[in-house]
């Protein structure tokens, strides 16, 4: 079974791929991890930065447009692949997958991982609240509530990449395994570069 939600394009995963990881957490040190993702996402953010180049004369800030973009393209990577990391049902060893499309002048992230149930209703609970409010009081709000309970789960990543970068963000579930029950989450944000 599958289900989507929000700006999710299906069609955008079989055309347009420019990057592609796949990560096996489980043969990856847990001290590792966060290196291993740091220089995932700086060597991703270098690849981007040569597919948005400005002219010069068209332009006199394209290398401010360059950084932003490479700035915005690092931290919406780095978020979908940390969320990725933290959330994964290692015990089933699924791969971990992360690419990125181009679609026009638009950059589409994308990261697959497999979590437990309860996760997923974790996840399915924030997704619900993000579409019955508002992003920005969502957003102030999730910053309180961090504060007061000193969560690391304050989903906050998402919450940036909608305000800050106006970034569309899209979900796709997918049912892997029944007992115990995993399911496939593909994460999608898309972003525009002009």
């Amino acid at each position: 079974m599958s289900q989507i939600i929000g700006n999710f394009i299906e069609d955008v995963l079989d055309d347009s791929k420019i990057f592609m990881m796949e990560f096996f957490m489980h043969a990856v040190p847990m001290t590792k991890r966060k290196q291993t993702r740091y220089l995932s996402m700086a060597f991703m953010a270098e690849y981007l930065a040569n597919f948005f180049t400005f002219k010069e004369e068209e332009d006199i800030f394209f290398f401010q447009k360059q950084l932003q973009l490479k700035s915005a393209a690092n931290y919406i990577a780095n978020e979908l692949l940390e969320n990725s990391i933290k959330y994964n049902y290692e015990l089933g060893k699924y791969p971990l997958r992360f690419a990125i499309y181009l679609l026009e002048r638009n950059l589409v992230f994308v990261s697959k991982n497999c979590v437990n149930k309860k996760t997923l209703d974790k996840l399915n609970n924030f997704i619900n609240e993000l579409s019955d409010s508002d992003v920005t009081e969502f957003y102030f709000r999730q910053l309180e509530k961090g504060a007061e309970e000193k969560s690391e789960e304050s989903q906050l990543g998402f919450l940036s990449i909608l305000n800050d970068y106006e970034a569309k963000l899209g979900w796709k579930f997918e049912t892997v395994s029944k007992e115990p029950e995993i399911t496939s989450v593909t994460t999608m944000v898309q972003l525009a570069t002009n």
